[in-house]
């Protein structure tokens, strides 16, 4: 009998690829980059879509689902980032291949901003004013993309032609639907947990690195955890992804996005799919978090190891400072590194100011990973800085171009 393989498809499946991986299962990994590191762990790599798009295309993901049906006795498919604007692609890649995760129902039910808002406002959970409306007077709005990841869908708006701009950019080239938040204050924190049919259960609570960079105002560059909150906000936050993840039938792998301002959270967004924050807890569960993820999804409950994670992990994006044509020799020492992560293939062309990859850390306190990460990400830019050297033309593959609030290589 060949050994199943399980498919893991998204903007950027490495993630999900390495927990799949950890668990001892043969993957199949769907995404737009195809970075080294991700072809290193996968057994099988296909494109879904040009990085530069930043758009999953769904005729791509259908084909390759139903080539991997025959060819390679996968026991479904778990989607991840990118499926949050495409739900009839979660039906349609269900009719094809079992789906591993939240129905199109539930993804929808989470991510049209008009059914979520009500409904929190319905089990009095806190959560900044939201209107798919035009708001009169912008000021002190932002403006989002519905399904839209890592804060590069997420504008200040000044005027109301900078509304009408706007709008008319996100329909024109994304073809998605836009809904007005009320800015407030508060710090960015995510919470990874795990529903199933028992309940939930909390992996852990993070601290999002947020920053502008470009036009982009709250652009979302890594991770740090687990963070600590007081034991009351803790109780509460956990009755409210109770709430949720019961109203919306849940399952599996999950983050709430919230701003943590005391004495009280304030809901910003559910992500119905494996997060970017799995990375901070790979050893959450004896086998990881995909295959806690699969169990929920089986409708078993999975199983947590009694003692805790020791110090705090960190993850973060580097930028490049200049353009760099990635080469093979960089490729290699970049992967010799085994914590720099999303790692651009040779041939690879990264401009001035573009994301590059990622880079990881670990410390016994906040403080010492957050020095770690600094250290970690100027050794790359060293790195990166010998390829800019003698650098003239601009031709070659692009990495991952910073074409705007489509284009990036980390994903919330």
């Amino acid at each position: 009998m060949p050994t199943q393989t399980l498919i893991v498809a998204a903007l950027s499946s490495r993630m999900m690829a390495e927990s799949a991986a950890q668990a001892g299962l043969r993957v199949a990994a769907l995404d737009l980059f195809g970075d080294a590191d991700t072809r290193h762990i996968a057994a099988h790599w296909e494109p879904i879509g040009a990085a530069g798009s930043m758009a999953i295309d769904g005729e791509h993901v259908l084909a390759a689902l139903r080539r991997m049906r025959d060819t390679e006795h996968p026991s479904g498919w778990v989607a991840g980032s990118g499926f949050e604007q495409l739900p009839e692609l979660l039906d349609a890649g269900h009719a094809l291949l079992p789906l591993l995760g939240n129905s199109a129902a539930t993804v929808r039910g989470v991510k049209q901003p008009g059914a979520f808002f009500r409904l929190l406002a319905a089990l009095g959970i806190p959560h900044p004013e939201t209107t798919v409306e035009m708001p009169r007077d912008p000021t002190g709005w932002l403006y989002k993309v519905v399904g839209g990841t890592g804060g590069y869908h997420i504008r200040h708006l000044a005027s109301q032609d900078a509304i009408a701009a706007d709008t008319a950019d996100t329909a024109e080239t994304t073809n998605t639907a836009s809904y007005f938040q009320r800015q407030r204050p508060g710090l960015p924190m995510s919470a990874l947990f795990v529903a199933h049919r028992r309940g939930v259960d909390l992996v852990g609570i993070s601290l999002q690195r947020i920053a502008p960079h470009h036009d982009c105002p709250y652009l979302f560059r890594g991770a740090t955890g687990p963070a600590i909150l007081p034991p009351g906000i803790a109780s509460r936050l956990v009755d409210i992804i109770h709430c949720i993840a019961r109203e919306t039938s849940l399952v599996g792998l999950n983050s709430i996005d919230f701003l943590f301002d005391a004495p009280d959270v304030m809901v910003l967004e559910v992500n119905p799919r494996p997060p970017a924050s799995m990375a901070l807890y790979a050893d959450a569960y004896p086998l990881g978090l995909m295959h806690a993820h699969l169990q929920a999804c089986r409708g078993e409950i999975p199983v947590r190891p009694a003692a805790g994670q020791a110090g705090v992990r960190g993850f973060e994006v580097v930028f490049s400072q200049a353009p760099v044509r990635i080469n093979a020799t960089l490729t290699a020492a970049l992967m010799r590194t085994r914590w720099c992560h999303d790692i651009p293939v040779p041939g690879s062309y990264v401009a001035a100011g573009h994301p590059v990859c990622s880079v990881s850390a670990a410390g016994r306190t906040a403080a010492e990973t957050e020095a770690g990460l600094r250290t970690r990400g100027a050794q790359i830019l060293s790195l990166l800085k010998t390829r800019h050297d003698g650098l003239r033309d601009t031709g070659g593959i692009a990495a991952s171009p910073f074409n705007g609030p489509h284009s990036r290589r980390q994903h919330a």
